[in-house]
């Protein structure tokens, strides 16, 4: 497969993980007390990718690099949203 093709669907997977966190967010609204629970999720989030990216691999598909990159990069996003949601939004309700 074309690496222009691995990184088109690299972009299009990471939009979609975007927009669903954000949607989990502003469906779930957490309050502050759930901190502690964020590494609950981190590892859960890690634990799919890689998995996902381990089958890939022995599977011998082109995407195994994709995940194995997305095991690392989903973790940053989520808690990025995270970190933004507390500090934005979940002090001004709208």
């Amino acid at each position: 497969m074309k690496h222009s093709k691995i990184v088109q669907y690299g972009i299009g997977i990471f939009i979609i993980e975007t927009i669903l966190m954000g949607i989990w967010f502003y469906i779930m609204k957490p309050e502050s007390d759930v901190a502690f629970n964020i590494l609950q999720v981190v590892f859960v989030l890690f634990g799919i990718n890689l998995i996902l990216g381990l089958l890939l691999h022995f599977l011998k598909k082109p995407f195994s690099s994709l995940f194995f990159a997305n095991a690392i990069i989903c973790p940053l996003i989520f808690y990025a949203i995270w970190i933004m949601w507390f500090t934005f939004y979940a002090q001004n309700p709208i």
